[in-house]
């Protein structure tokens, strides 16, 4: 549940950050975010360290990877990869296949895997009252001594509203978005999970704060910009 949380606030920060074609970021080589993240009673438990490893101009937008590393509150990588984002016309995509777990594939790369997803998007203009595109994942093994499945969809995505966040890192003018989110997995009994999150989201500066709550409406963890260069 936890690797879990994790990854959702991941992919939501990296998703409402970078920009060249689009309003909510200034991306070169180089450029970075520290996060601090919180747990369910806003105690912190480590840092996400976000770097630009490489960064491509295209005609219509960019191609970026960026290198994402989790710490604990002792300062122990916990996980650590990348991601690729491009952005084109104005619209940034995110690979939804990212929501499954690294270690997760490698334990099944001995199957065969089918993998589809609907990628989530970002416009390069956010107004109040917006909805913004779903998307989606799946993953099934065939030739497992057990069946094996998982899936993800985020969807109901909404700019809900115009609040002003203060950090670490400075004050910020920012849209809220909203959305809720479903897991299930099936590897040999049935698990499934729901989920609701906002993020907050400025121009010129990306992702500024995270939430993620369980379908009761209780705080999972949250995460928040303390630093960017």
């Amino acid at each position: 549940m936890k690797k879990l949380t994790l990854t959702f606030l991941f992919i939501c920060s990296m998703l409402a950050a970078f920009s060249q074609c689009n309003d909510y970021y200034v991306l070169q080589d180089g450029t970075s975010w520290t996060y601090e993240n919180y747990n369910g009673k806003g105690k912190p438990t480590g840092k996400n360290i976000q770097k630009v490893k490489s960064f491509e101009k295209t005609t219509s937008g960019f191609v970026a990877t960026i290198n994402s590393t989790v710490l604990d509150d002792k300062g122990k990588t916990l996980t650590e990869g990348d991601l690729e984002m491009t952005c084109e016309n104005g619209t940034i995509t995110m690979d939804m296949r990212k929501f499954i777990p690294q270690e997760q594939l490698k334990a099944l790369s001995s199957y065969e895997m089918k993998i589809e997803s609907e990628n989530l998007e970002l416009p390069s203009k956010l107004t109040v009252g917006q909805s913004l595109k779903d998307g989606s994942v799946s993953l099934t093994t065939e030739g497992s001594p057990i069946p094996i499945s998982m899936a993800v969809t985020i969807s109901n995505r909404k700019v809900v509203g115009k609040e002003t966040i203060t950090t670490p890192a400075g004050t910020f003018d920012c849209y809220k978005i909203t959305n809720t989110s479903h897991m299930k997995s099936k590897i040999g009994i049935n698990f499934s999970a729901d989920f609701s999150g906002t993020e907050w989201i400025a121009e010129k500066v990306g992702f500024v704060k995270s939430e993620s709550f369980d379908k009761k409406g209780k705080l999972n963890g949250s995460m928040l910009l303390i630093a960017r260069q």
